[in-house]
């Protein structure tokens, strides 16, 4: 419900704050005091157009708060949640800000949003029927809705979307696959192609790098050889060589130990390292008399090095990888197997679509059936609360219609129907106020008394379908009084008691039935038009209404009437 309305430097409002209560709120005042000024300041709050007269006289901008209380109110939450404004806070505020020069910012709970963001969230926490249209059953692409939730059809609509769902989904599958299996149709010879290069190349990962050690390898044989010759001589064959003198060294140490014991580990050491060097040596011979220098076997290595980097930088993409190629290979074998199976695959997916658009076709079918039953009950029932209304002559109709489609999913009568995921039914609502015109659409309506009226009537049989919580209606009363005026108060009773109304009225027939009472007034300040806006007590509420019933004089009489009319006793 919307808790809290504050408005500052909007019009001819300098600074208000109102706390408004559950049910029906009645708003009364002497005409061009400022009522619809303050409806126009809570449509500006819930992202209404804002223009240069928006902002008070001489005020560098006008700001606008509307605080809501939502709860667990979901359709808020999940549009919160697109907005990516901060959730989850009650109360909810929207802020509107516009200065001067007509520019405006809007805030939900702080955090910017566009105004596209902020009327979206309006429509979903406030309707407003009158001089300023904030209307969603003028919105065609609602009427829908409203007449789903009147007939109780939202389990088998959602049935319906779930099929719609499922046929697309597969229609999607197989699309994609048609798509892909052309263009593998278009490649095949170059996929072929592609895919004997790399398998005849017979390529391994880490190939290339024991290839590339093995071709440094084979490129400094003579020096390897050289080296390691050179090596052995100074180690084991040459005149000198180092084991040589080791054995020198070695009988020294032997003679030197067979007198004193204490040399026994140098000598053990020398013996050591002669074993050691002794092994290498080997080693290093047989090494030498391997190496070989193999002029064919580094071309062949060669070879296959400059295959590998021609394959890597054809199909190794960005990495330039053997692993990146044998990637290729897998990926383009894979869809030449697509291609063929793919004929047969798609041939399935043909039948499933086919027995999906069936069930979405025999439940589409019965949604419409049903909807038209519902659309003649509906139109019944609203031409009777009309009639209540004072629009006796009234004519209500609620139209069920289909538009042919040659790729429509539903055939009616041997003829395809555009098909949508709700069904294949657009429905709007038609009225005609006075005898002889043809119903035409609610938005041209040119009445705003009417209108209101017709709103009143539709929102009362739909109280239950309908979840908006908040209801303004402005200048209601237009044009009735007497035992209309009653009805229309009573009917805005009967909806109060469900969600929270607003209503400005001129009828006191209808102000008796508020649950709060606010009247608005203007005065003069230094010179300046100011509006405010008063909750009443019960005893004010019988000075306002005595005021209605008998103008600027109120008497004994129209005081004694207010009284009974409010069930004040003396």
């Amino acid at each position: 419900m919307l808790t809290k309305l504050t408005v500052k430097d909007y019009a001819l409002i300098e600074s208000l704050e109102v706390d408004f209560a559950p049910g029906l709120n009645i708003l009364t005042g002497e005409t061009g005091a400022g009522k619809s000024i303050l409806i126009g300041a809570l449509g500006l709050a819930l992202g209404e157009r804002a223009d240069l007269e928006s902002v008070r006289t001489g005020a560098k901008a006008a700001v606008v708060e509307a605080e809501f209380q939502v709860k667990a109110y979901r359709p808020a939450a999940e549009l919160l949640k697109e907005l990516e404004a901060e959730a989850g806070i009650d109360p909810l505020i929207l802020r509107r800000e516009v200065n001067a020069a007509g520019k405006s910012r809007a805030f939900v709970n702080d955090s910017p949003v566009n105004l596209a963001g902020l009327k979206r969230l309006g429509d979903v926490l406030l309707d407003m029927h009158g001089q300023h249209q904030h209307q969603s059953l003028l919105y065609e692409e609602r009427h829908l809705d409203y007449l789903d939730a009147f007939g109780h059809l939202e389990t088998l609509r959602g049935q319906v979307s779930q099929l719609f769902s499922d046929y697309h989904r597969t229609k999607k599958q197989m699309d994609d696959l048609i798509q892909k299996e052309q263009l593998t149709r278009e490649k095949i010879d170059l996929y072929q192609f592609q895919l004997k290069e790399i398998t005849d190349a017979g390529l391994q990962a880490g190939q290339e790098e024991e290839l590339e050690k093995e071709k440094f390898i084979l490129e400094n044989t003579e020096k390897l050889f050289a080296n390691a010759n050179q090596a052995y001589e100074l180690l084991y064959d040459g005149e000198g060589s180092i084991i040589e003198r080791l054995g020198t060294l070695e009988n020294l140490f032997t003679d030197l130990s067979s007198i004193d014991e204490r040399q026994n580990e140098s000598r053990d050491a020398v013996q050591g390292s002669m074993a050691q060097l002794e092994e290498t040596a080997r080693s290093l011979r047989q090494y030498r008399d391997k190496l070989q220098f193999d002029p064919e076997r580094l071309e062949v290595i060669r070879d296959r090095l400059d295959l590998i980097k021609t394959l890597k930088k054809k199909y190794g993409q960005k990495q330039g990888t053997i692993e990146a190629v044998l990637e290729h290979a897998q990926r383009i074998k894979l869809e030449l197997d697509s291609v063929e199976h793919g004929e047969e695959i798609i041939a399935k997916l043909r039948a499933e679509m086919e027995n999906e658009r069936q069930k979405l076709e025999k439940s589409a079918l019965e949604l419409s059936s049903k909807r038209a039953e519902a659309a003649q009950k509906l139109s019944k029932e609203v031409i009777g609360q009309l009639k209540d209304l004072g629009m006796e002559k009234a004519v209500f109709k609620t139209e069920v219609a289909q538009t042919p489609d040659t790729d429509g999913l539903v055939e009616v009568k041997k003829q395809r129907q555009k098909t949508e995921s709700r069904g294949i039914d657009q429905v709007r609502f038609l009225i005609s106020p006075n005898p002889g015109e043809d119903p035409k659409p609610l938005a041209k309506i040119a009445s705003g008394g009417e209108i209101s009226r017709v709103m009143l009537a539709i929102k009362t049989i739909l109280a239950e379908a309908d979840a908006v919580p908040v209801l303004v209606f402005d200048e209601i009363d237009a044009g009735i009084g007497g035992r209309v005026a009653e009805a229309v108060g009573h009917k805005l009773k009967e909806i109060g008691n469900k969600r929270q109304v607003l209503c400005i009225t001129h009828l006191p027939q209808i102000a008796a039935l508020g649950d709060s009472h606010y009247v608005v007034s203007k005065q003069e300040n230094k010179g300046r038009t100011i509006t405010n806006v008063q909750q009443l007590d019960q005893k004010q509420r019988v000075e306002e209404l005595a005021r209605m019933l008998g103008g600027s004089k109120v008497t004994e009489t129209t005081v004694k009437h207010a009284k009974e009319m409010l069930g004040v006793k003396d």
